[in-house]
């Protein structure tokens, strides 16, 4: 196949071993953890056709390194495969051999690798068939990219990969691949090719290219496997329309190819074949209407097509197997559907008929029954409904902005063919982000700028779940909190009990109300139960089986009616003789479990067992009915009780209503398991800061102790989260310790799968809740979090909302799939969102957004926009969106042919020499926040921008307020601040401004631009210069040198510059001196996209062949330089190859740190210290295919951890095609590759969490850990980087 290559995944050693730690790097920015917290979401190629199962349609999507495969259900879409791919997929064929039975998919790479890949039905995985390399050792990249093809009849596939050669790897009728070869073309500047239906004497492309005089031809070859020859085909077509960029070849019966252009689509076939074998047919002008200059055994048929298109046409797909209806997609986002009009063998007519607008489409693939996939690299994917006859759909261009949470919901209506069925989020292109913490939870979220033309939005991403208020009351001091049904078979919740030190109230959802009027119409009201204790502290309430509740307080347990709360039943603890005052309790629909402050533990048995819960006969019974409430058993638990918990164990609502097992938690430290109701012992577990220690037997007396706050159990919980049962228990420290259960009765723990973590600092309540048919776990703590079940392993998500004391689920009319949250303040009902790793909130702009800069001081965003122009240029905005609510606040329109460079937030001291936030009165201070925006003038004759403007902003009163303007000589590219001042990258030099008060009368003339204006005027004001604003920008030093100075960073006066094309330089700033002068630089020849600063000896790097790198002082600084070249080289640390283009870098976390790191790394004994990780500090990317990753500076210790798991990953677990990830992540780029150094790639790392069991027992081998260990260590770097 092709030419051989090695395996570097078996061939090749660790790189380092976890017991080679010692020998690793001391240099900063050695110790690298590269992580996906958001995966790629453009897609780039789909193919649809029968790859699982020959019953079976998928949908395959290629979204950059990652494929995707979808089942088409009678639901939707359902995905079965998501795989990485080491590799940039350039490539996305499915083929079916001649003696087949199902498709097959043919993947190359954009490093000219290949594979053939089917799919075990049965293990449910992908297979590899076959793989190899098609990389010469000759030859130039092609100009137009790469264009992988295969033969309808599949005899073989080919590739153009080089200027000048097309590659062809012939197949046999069994789909196995012979040697390849290469074919030389003559056409050097190829722009498509694809193979020709119903050629049956042999394979035959079209070939679309340019020649020297930019004119473009299409030409047909055979292609003669034997002799390894190109023969000509049998027609050709010159002088196209010069924007043709596609050849869409038509199945039979019709045959022939369409070739699409900007403003012509052209149908072209032939008929006959040409007599003299060998001898090249005369060609035909696109003019020519006949074939007359045609040989006259060969006729060329010909139709065309005007298309009076504003966009050139993008993607298409068949919609019928003979290829007679074809999807075009526009750059506009405007679906067309051309008609090929025939006779069953001959097109008579084209007709093109516009359908509706979607995404801008990078790739569309027709499904079945008039539903097709719009997958698009430049705005959200869909899934769209094709109608015959139009229909009124919501009208995405008729609205400057909406926030939605998922998609785009725009209230105004159109008539359209299509109908949106469902949006898939794609966070691409991200050409900007801001890291901000709205809503000051400590965790911070991430806001892009994303999509392209009118698909632009911003995307709001946070880690966690989200909590929509819905309802809020202030209702300081509660204590305790649940809800109840009035029915026994009631769908949903009608009241809320809740507790106070002293009092016991009754909250009830006015069901009419909600059902008459809207939902925030919806009344909740207090309520009187005569029957219940209402002067005391409830300890737990609940719904019993008859149509009854149950409320336990410290004095005894009574029973009411469930609909009037009349008394049915009152059971006093003072009238046992077991009993003594009452301090915890829990329950089910049939028992309560009563703790007692004498250690005495007391099981009753509650309820009309007998009544149906259709009726109203529990509602006769007499309030002393002994059967209602009944003693089963006590004893002794040997300690004082801190908590308990007899919940029933089952997945989602159908879920059992009897508890087989109870838990009790002890101020001593300990957590005591025994059955229900009976009260037999089961196991006994002492929790230390260390691995708990189990024991079983007879219950003893336990002498008092002094145990720590981090042992001691503050709430239980038994729960079954994804088919699988545990017991949590909650410390009063915010730990967290988790034990399996071996089933659901028996309650025995299973101590090797224990595992104990921090999430928060305060103690912690846990209750469980069900979302959308499954359970989970609300942890209520200084920091609240969901836990869930994923995979059979327990997975956590923080939660958008402050500190929480107590929560329960409330499923009420009006307040439907709901949670009750009490805080400090009050009580808090809210809707949950999806469970899931991060949330992305769309906020639609219509346009483009650019570049964005966050102010805290005045809650705003400022995001520079542009907006397309049919006519003419473009336009270019400076919006100010509020940060909660992102709406436009104001526009401010750029001047003509200005377009925008680059924004910042900061703020300039009173005396225009910075501190500003330090110096002055609070009034100084919030007047010297800014935003500062740099522009450039573009203008047709220049080749590089030779004016530009940077332009300050001050909020007042929701306006953008422009009180200054400096023009500079070039494009500012990038600005930050610097000790009160600005920087900026203007073309070739880095320049510092400072703010001086008062500016002269030039300052203010004449601006340009509309200043308070809506959005998209434009015109001219003069703004007098208020005394406390009045100032101007003045120029103090700058640096030369440079490209392009395209990127800045800074760091205390350290000054880090990213070039278009010298790498990266490290400058260092003087206040004294007031200059910038060059300390050190990288002499490697990077092409940069992003720069940062991890500290001040260690720097981050992105360069356009997707490589990351870091660099380091040599010696550490200056001043421990052995010479001085040494001390002016950057010395490259670490290089690692991420595949993607990133755009930009923030310093920032997803993740709300509860504490400082751990003084444990994740390979340190058994402790709570082997559930965290130390982390020293992270940095964010956002590249082009929307991917938002992380990289997290470890310790020496932890990043061995990691660099074992990836050697041990890659030795037991291969790459899709065979393909190496070793030389995937390689440092690569068009002159050399070179191994990858101090980066461990964490998506291999963790993805030994989705291993199947045997595979993880190998990887855990190989380390010589035990699955548990590395497992709890894997999961300590999730949840500490993302």
């Amino acid at each position: 196949l092709a030419r051989p290559r090695a395996d570097h995944s078996r061939a090749e050693p660790p790189r380092v071993p976890a017991d080679m730690a010692p020998t690793l790097s001391e240099a900063p920015g050695a110790y690298n953890y590269v992580v996906t917290a958001h995966k790629p979401t453009s897609a780039t190629h789909s193919v649809v056709g029968n790859f699982t199962h020959d019953n079976e349609l998928n949908l395959i999507v290629a979204k950059c390194t990652r494929l995707e495969i979808h089942l088409l259900t009678p639901d939707g879409l359902r995905r079965v495969v998501d795989a990485p791919v080491y590799g940039r997929i350039a490539t996305l064929r499915l083929f079916k051999p001649q003696l087949g039975s199902r498709n097959l998919l043919f993947l190359v790479t954009e490093r000219n690798l290949f594979c053939v890949l089917g799919y075990d039905t049965e293990k449910g995985e992908l297979l590899t068939l076959a793989s190899g390399d098609l990389t010469d050792r000759i030859g130039r990249p092609a100009e137009c990219g790469q264009i992988g093809v295969v033969d309808p009849d599949c005899r073989v596939l080919g590739a153009h990969l080089y200027d000048g050669l097309f590659k062809v790897i012939p197949m046999d009728k069994k789909g196995q691949l012979r040697e390849a070869f290469n074919l030389r073309l003559d056409e050097l500047q190829v722009v498509d090719i694809a193979f020709l239906f119903a050629c049956q004497t042999r394979p035959t492309i079209a070939v679309l290219y340019q020649d020297q005089k930019e004119t473009r031809h299409v030409k047909t070859y055979e292609i003669c496997v034997k002799t390894k020859d190109l023969l000509p085909g049998p027609w050709h077509l010159n002088d196209l329309e010069g924007g043709t960029s596609t050849i869409v070849a038509v199945p039979g019966p019709l045959g022939g190819a369409v070739l699409v252009g900007e403003t012509v689509v052209v149908y072209v076939s032939s008929t006959g074949d040409v007599s003299e074998k060998g001898k090249e047919p005369v060609g035909v002008d696109q003019q020519a209407a006949t074939t007359q200059n045609q040989p006259a055994q060969t006729k060329l048929k010909m139709k065309a097509l005007a298309t009076n298109q504003a966009a050139p046409f993008m993607a298409h797909g068949f919609v019928d197997s003979d290829g007679s209806r074809i999807l075009l997609s526009d750059g506009t986002g405007v679906l067309h559907l051309l008609v090929l009009q025939h006779d069953g063998r001959n097109v008579k007519a084209l007709k093109l008929e516009k359908l509706g607008t979607t995404s801008i489409a990078s790739t569309v693939s027709y499904l079945d029954n008039g539903v097709a996939f719009v997958g698009s690299a430049y705005g959200d994917s869909q899934l769209v409904k094709l109608h015959a006859t139009p229909i009124e759909v919501p009208d995405n261009t008729a609205h400057a902005q909406t926030v939605t949470t998922d998609a785009n919901t725009p209230t105004h209506t159109t008539v359209s063919f299509v109908e949106i069925l469902e949006h898939f989020p794609n966070l691409g292109p991200i050409v900007d982000f801001a890291v901000v913490d709205l809503d000051r939870h400590g965790a911070s979220e991430v806001v892009t700028c994303s999509g392209v033309g009118k698909d632009g939005s911003l995307r709001v991403v946070r880690n966690g779940v989200g909590i929509n208020e819905r309802a809020a009351v202030e209702l300081p001091g509660i204590k305790g909190l649940w809800n109840l049904r009035n029915r026994d078979d009631a769908v949903f919740d009608a009241f809320l009990v809740t507790t106070f030190m002293r009092e016991t109230r009754v909250l009830a959802v006015d069901e009419n109300g909600a059902e008459d009027g809207a939902e925030d119409e919806t009344q909740l009201g207090e309520v009187e139960f005569v029957g219940f204790s209402k002067n005391e502290q409830t300890l737990w309430c609940g719904n019993v089986v008859g149509n009854l509740i149950a409320q336990v307080t410290s004095s005894g347990v009574r029973v009411v009616c469930a609909k009037t709360g009349d008394a049915r039943c009152v059971w006093s603890v003072a009238n046992s003789p077991e009993g003594d005052m009452i301090v915890c309790a829990a329950g089910d629909s049939t028992n309560v479990l009563l703790a007692c402050a004498n250690g005495a533990l007391i099981s009753l048995a509650l309820g009309g067992v007998g009544v149906g819960s259709g009726n109203d006969e529990a509602m006769d019974m007499d309030m002393d009915d002994a059967s209602l409430i009944t003693l089963v058993n006590s004893c002794d638990v040997g300690g004082d009780v801190s908590c308990c918990d007899c919940s029933p164990l089952g997945d989602g609502a159908g879920g059992s209503r009897t508890a087989a097992t109870c838990a009790v938690g002890l101020w001593s430290g300990e957590v005591v398991t025994l059955t229900m109701p009976g009260l037999v012992l089961i196991s006994r577990t002492e929790l230390s800061d260390e691995s708990p220690v189990g024991v079983g037997g007879a219950l003893p007396v336990r002498e008092d102790e002094s145990p720590t706050q981090s042992s001691v159990p503050r709430a239980v919980l038994f729960v079954s989260l994804h088919e699988s049962h545990y017991l949590l228990v909650g410390l009063g420290d915010g730990g967290l310790v988790t034990f399996a259960l071996s089933d659901a009765t028996s309650g025995k723990l299973d101590f090797k799968e224990s595992t104990r973590m921090t999430l928060g600092t305060k103690p912690i309540t846990l209750r469980a809740f069900v979302s959308k048919a499954t359970n989970h776990v609300f942890a209520a703590s200084d920091r609240p979090t969901v836990i869930y079940g994923n995979n059979a392993k327990l997975a956590y998500s923080n939660v958008n909302v402050g500190a929480t004391r107590l929560a329960c689920a409330f499923n009420a009319v009006g307040f439907p799939d709901s949670l009750a949250l009490v805080t400090d303040a009050g009580l808090t009902i809210g809707g949950v969102d999806a469970i899931q790793k991060l949330h992305v909130r769309c906020v639609s702009l219509g346009e483009q957004p650019r570049r964005i800069a966050h102010q805290v001081t005045t809650q705003t965003f400022v995001v520079l926009t542009q907006k397309e122009a049919r006519t003419g240029r473009d336009a270019h905005f400076v919006k100010l969106l509020d940060a909660r609510t992102f709406e436009v606040l104001d526009s401010f329109a750029l001047g003509a042919d200005e377009n925008d460079g680059a924004v910042v937030s900061l703020s300039f001291g009173p005396d225009g020499q910075g501190g500003g936030s330090n110096n002055g009165s609070k009034k100084s201070q919030s007047q010297g926040h800014y935003y500062v925006v740099g522009t450039a003038f573009t203008v047709p004759e220049e080749v590089e921008p030779s004016r530009g403007r940077l332009l300050v902003f001050r909020v007042a009163n929701h306006k953008l307020v422009l009180v200054s303007e400096k023009a500079v000589k070039g494009a500012v590219y990038a600005l930050s601040a610097l000790d009160g001042k600005v920087l900026a990258g203007i073309n070739s030099k880095v320049q510092l401004f400072k703010w001086v008060m008062g500016g002269g009368e030039g300052d203010w003339g004449g601006i340009s631009g509309s200043i308070g204006g809506t959005q998209g005027t434009r015109g001219t004001a003069r703004l007098p210069a208020p005394a406390e604003l009045a100032g101007s920008l003045i120029g103090e030093c700058s640096h030369h040198g440079h490209i392009v100075a395209l990127y800045v960073a800074v760091k205390d006066n350290l000054i880090v510059v990213g070039d278009l094309m010298k790498s990266v330089s490290l400058l260092r700033y003087s206040s004294e001196e007031s200059s910038i002068t060059e300390i050190a630089r990288d002499f490697n020849p990077n092409w940069m996209t992003s720069v940062a600063v991890l500290d001040r000896d260690a720097f981050l790097g992105a360069e356009n062949s997707f490589n990351l790198f870091t660099l380091r002082r040599n010696g550490g600084g200056d001043e421990h330089a052995t010479s001085d070249e040494d001390a002016s080289r950057l010395d490259v640390v670490g290089e690692f190859h991420s595949g993607e283009f990133i755009n930009r870098f923030r310093a920032g976390s997803l993740v709300a740190k509860t504490r400082e790191s751990s003084a444990g790394g994740v390979t340190r004994g058994t402790s709570d210290a082997s559930s965290q990780t130390a982390v020293r500090n992270t940095t964010l990317f956002g590249t082009v295919n929307g991917v938002i990753g992380v990289i997290a500076q470890l310790t020496k210790h932890d990043f061995a951890f990691a660099l074992a798991v990836e050697a041990a990953m890659n030795k037991v677990v291969g790459g899709i095609g065979g393909m190496s990830h070793a030389a995937w992540r390689s440092f690569h780029n068009e002159h050399q590759t070179r191994p990858c150094s101090s980066f461990v790639d964490g998506d291999l790392v963790e993805r030994f969490l989705d291993l199947k069991e045997a595979k993880a027992g190998e990887v855990a081998r190989e380390m010589k850990m035990t699955v548990r260990d590395v497992t709890r260590a894997v999961e300590a770097l999730q949840r500490a980087t993302h």
